[in-house]
């Protein structure tokens, strides 16, 4: 379903498409707030026709995570949540922390809950096994000579880059992988046996390291064990909801120890049923996920069942949906519910207070410049040393917080000397004639752009946008004495935000995180221009010395 902008509000699928269009126009059925807000938005429908029940829930999985339609319970992102990565596009990969998903070939282990275990698991694993720890291009190691490096040295790496042990290198990598993927009883069945026999040929040395390594893992998976007879891989899902929002939490069993939990918030409707919310988790969460477990128990039944088991077993091994009724499995799943409500209780509270916060913002911010709807936010600032490597930076707040993929770095190239007028109205410039002439990076246009600085970089970039007939507010973002944000200018008045709490704190944030981002990327040319000048210094040095 779209809006008449094209917007993607609602993805959904059906085995019968007139009777599904149907009941949401139909006054013959009864339809929650949610529905008749949707239905007033829709223009127009967009339909795919595919060969069978399977492939409309791998689409809808697909398209909803694409799209990410307002009208359709959604998953909120957990780019907060540590992951472990392993790199498999390298010729010998690499595993370490990273905090949100790329779209590449890589294996990605978690979300976890805390980086805790993310550090404990990453410690085992440089302890234990030779795998790099640097970030080098080993695809071009027959055009580069490479060197050893200190962890070589110190017996934590295995030199890829200059030693020619892939096979070795690869029998490591898929130990890690079993490991990571909580599969740790093959692991110390393995380690067991080395350590017999080096202790039957007396290497006691030998023996203890191996030794070493079963304790470990088992004080690993040991911290968070489970009371279950049934040693198989399983998740098990519990859920808690109020109002708009529901908490899921998920326990991660493998080999009979829970190797983590994870809770996600989902944004629902309080019309919305438990089994339309565990159908929609279901389904966003498990989509492309790396490691299915056996079963995954949930709290209620859901539509379709049979259905999802089917594409839930899309790989070779097979998984189903299971619904405890009595006995230990459900008492686990009521405990991953009170689990969850925990959560909401701690959670939650802080994210619907950040929520109003953001929201009295927003209003405050369209009362001040008579503007409907703020979808984008882009600050800049103007960043130099006395007039000398004159840099800018642009900064994005879409929604809730920041863009980070859509900050962008400008170095001046027209302004010599310290003229931050001159600068803005360059960046600005180039920004939109970016967006003019179709840029990818520059596809869209802010709902305010928000200028550090005053009267003057406002009237600066005002000008701008008026050459290319952009009506877009500009704010200034005014600065005290003491370099802390005072106020903003807006149709050449100062509005003092001391007097709007939390517009005050978001432009606050958005200000300093302007400046920093500024400021970094002046640091950084700055140290290459220095390093540049000692190597030039060094070069007529060497010559004057022929």
């Amino acid at each position: 379903m779209h809006k008449s902008d094209g917007e993607v509000i609602y993805v959904g699928k059906a085995k019968n498409l007139k009777n599904r269009v149907k009941q949401y126009f139909s006054d013959s059925y009864q339809k929650t707030s949610k529905i008749n807000q949707m239905v007033s938005n829709i223009e127009y429908f967009e339909y795919i026709v595919v060969d069978n029940e399977l492939e409309s829930l791998i689409l809808e999985s697909n398209f909803i995570k694409e799209y990410r339609p307002r009208y359709n319970t959604l998953l909120k992102d957990d780019k907060n949540y540590p992951y472990i990565k392993l790199t498999t596009d390298e010729p010998y990969p690499r595993v370490f922390m990273v905090h949100r998903k790329s779209k590449d070939k890589a294996l990605y282990f978690g979300p976890y809950m805390s980086g805790g275990i993310v550090t404990e698991a990453l410690k085992y694993i440089k302890d234990n096994y030779k795998l790099r720890l640097c970030k080098l291009d080993l695809s071009k190691k027959k055009q580069i000579k490479y060197k050893e490096c200190l962890y070589y040295h110190l017996n934590m790496c295995s030199a890829p880059c200059v030693n020619e042990n892939v096979e070795d290198y690869m029998k490591e990598v898929n130990e890690v992988k079993n490991f990571l993927s909580g599969n740790t009883k093959e692991i110390i069945r393995e380690l067991e046996k080395k350590m017999n026999d080096y202790a039957s040929d007396n290497k006691f040395e030998e023996a203890a390291e191996y030794r070493d390594k079963i304790r470990t893992i088992n004080e690993i998976t040991e911290k968070q064990k489970i009371d279950s007879k049934e040693e198989f891989d399983k998740d098990i899902v519990g859920m808690y909801r109020e109002k708009d929002i529901a908490m899921i939490q998920i326990f991660e069993v493998r080999d009979g120890n829970i190797i983590d939990r994870n809770t996600n918030i989902v944004n629902i409707d309080e019309n919305d049923t438990d089994s339309e919310i565990i159908s929609s988790f279901i389904k966003q969460y498990y989509n492309e996920t790396f490691f299915l477990p056996r079963e995954i128990w949930i709290p209620i039944e859901i539509e379709d069942k049979e259905l999802y088991d089917e594409w839930l077993s899309r790989d070779t091994r097979k998984c189903k949906l299971v619904v405890p009724k009595k006995g230990s499995k459900d008492k686990l799943v009521k405990l991953a519910s009170l689990n969850a409500k925990i959560q909401y209780n701690q959670r939650v509270a802080k994210y619907l207070r950040e929520e109003k916060e953001l929201g009295i913002a927003y209003e405050d911010l369209k009362k001040i410049t008579g503007i409907d709807e703020i979808k984008r936010l882009e600050s800049y600032d103007i960043s130099n040393t006395s007039g000398v490597l004159n840099v800018a930076s642009m900064v994005v707040w879409e929604g809730k917080g920041f863009k980070k993929n859509d900050y962008r770095k400008f170095k001046i190239k027209t302004v010599a000397g310290p003229d931050d007028y001159a600068s803005m109205e360059e960046v600005i410039t180039r920004r939109v004639e970016r967006f003019v002439k179709d840029d990818a990076k520059f596809n869209s246009l802010p709902s305010i752009f928000l200028i550090d600085g005053g009267r003057g970089q406002v009237n600066v970039a005002l000008s701008v946008l008026s050459k290319y007939q952009i009506d877009i507010p500009v704010i200034g973002m005014v600065k005290d004495e003491n370099h802390r944000t005072r106020g903003i200018i807006y149709n050449d008045v100062e509005v003092d935000l001391h007097n709007y709490k939390e517009l005050f704190k978001l432009i606050t944030k958005i200000q300093d995180e302007t400046h920093r981002f500024a400021i970094e990327y002046h640091r950084s040319l700055r140290s290459k221009e220095m390093l540049s000048c000692e190597k030039e210094k060094k070069q007529r040095k060497s010559k004057s010395a022929k």
